[in-house]
């Protein structure tokens, strides 16, 4: 072999490993320790630096007031998803390590009472869908706030919220009451006429959780109309796939499907039917996850091509149905350029550098099942005697001191 073919060959070589070397993920945990069971399960130091910057950050903002320092304004309206799905991090973190679940329960706390920022809710009142925020209707934020309020107590014991997450309970039940009651749908609204499968979803795992607390039998009855109807009315014939949006004033059901729904709607849902949405998982894997190498990302719909939100509720999905291979190479897509930036006091960030989204992928990592959060012994098995809310108002809920200023 002469020299000029040993020097094309040796700069061949050298191409491929360079390449190799910034296109595969190194430095990032086994995919297979985010699985381990709890007992053998720690926290991965990805997971710790991103806790530490997530506490760090909520902290922070208890002592601002009604601020939300370095959070993007144009994107308020998703404000209550980042603090949402930050928080659901927690009971998984409590349950993983020991050393970090008092902090775990604080941060809680703290984003409970972040969560209920006017900032937060407002864009109720500011858009003109109601004077009243939470008794009807709203399901996209009240869902969330009450399920807050339920995983804190069963964390921590805590009657901190308990009249609150009561009164709440109630008026979600009473509305799907009414509307089974009215034979048109079953559930709580989102927007006026407008009905989404995945944020009832989250009102209906509250109601599990209140259940547990108090002994009440929501998840059998009311949760069971609206369960039925999602599948009965808000299916897709060929696949099964829960569909987007149902406008309840022309009983119409948007029949795109899509990616971000169905990984969101899966993972909650599956506590109540779990065969279903196993099976389901399957043929969503199927249709909307792509591949490439090390690397997997989830399309939005069947046509399109990546998308960031169905991506980040995909690696949900793939930590709820226990799938190790989704999972890393949706990890790594999300963490290439994620998990190695620190700031100066050396949490890690989201490359995306934002609050938003930097807890909600915390989240998808800790995760360690609905189900084992229900099943797991908290410490806290009496069962409670349920408050008097007679006398409430949506306004001994929500903070309005600052309503006007801030709208």
């Amino acid at each position: 072999m002469n020299k000029k073919i040993k020097i094309t060959l040796f700069l061949i070589g050298t191409t491929i490993l360079i390449g190799y070397y910034f296109f595969y993920p190194f430095g990032l945990p086994n995919a297979e320790n985010y699985f381990e069971p709890i007992g053998s399960r720690e926290l991965q130091d990805d997971e710790i630096g991103q806790f530490n910057y997530v506490y760090h950050t909520y902290e922070i903002m208890d002592i601002t007031g009604d601020e939300f320092i370095g959070w993007d304004v144009s994107e308020q309206l998703r404000w209550r998803y980042g603090i949402a799905f930050s928080s659901y991090a927690m009971p998984s973190i409590a349950m993983i390590s020991d050393k970090h679940a008092d902090r775990a329960k604080y941060a809680m706390n703290l984003m409970i009472n972040k969560m209920k920022s006017v900032k937060v809710w407002g864009d109720w009142i500011a858009y003109g869908m109601g004077d009243d925020p939470i008794s009807e209707g709203n399901v996209m934020y009240k869902g969330h706030l009450n399920l807050m309020y339920g995983l804190y107590q069963l964390m921590t014991g805590s009657e901190e919220f308990s009249k609150e997450y009561t009164w709440l309970t109630n008026k979600i039940i009473n509305e799907m009451r009414r509307h089974h009651s009215e034979g048109k749908h079953e559930g709580a609204d989102c927007e006026p006429g407008r009905y989404f499968a995945q944020c009832n979803s989250i009102s209906l795992l509250s109601l599990k959780i209140y259940d547990k607390l108090y002994g009440t039998s929501y998840s059998d009855v009311e949760a069971r109309w609206t369960v039925d109807f999602i599948k009965n009315k808000m299916t897709d014939k060929e696949y099964g796939f829960y569909l987007k949006m149902y406008n309840t004033k022309h009983d119409f059901c948007n029949p795109l499907l899509s990616g971000y729904t169905n990984g969101w709607t899966m993972t909650f849902l599956r506590v109540y039917e779990p065969v279903y949405n196993e099976s389901l998982y399957r043929i969503w894997k199927e249709i909307f996850t792509q591949e490439i190498g090390p690397y997997a990302y989830v399309r939005e719909d069947k046509e399109a091509g990546p998308s960031p939100l169905a991506s980040l509720t995909g690696l949900l999905a793939a930590k709820e149905f226990g799938d190790i291979r989704l999972f890393r190479k949706l990890r790594n897509s999300m963490d290439r350029d994620i998990y190695q930036k620190t700031d100066a006091n050396h949490y890690v960030y989201s490359s995306i550098n934002n609050p938003i989204y930097n807890g909600p992928i915390l989240w998808t990592k800790v995760h360690v099942g609905w189900q084992a959060i229900l099943d797991y012994d908290w410490g806290n098995n009496k069962r409670y005697q349920i408050p008097e809310t007679d006398d409430m108002r949506w306004t001994d809920v929500l903070d309005t001191k600052a309503l006007i200023m801030d709208l």
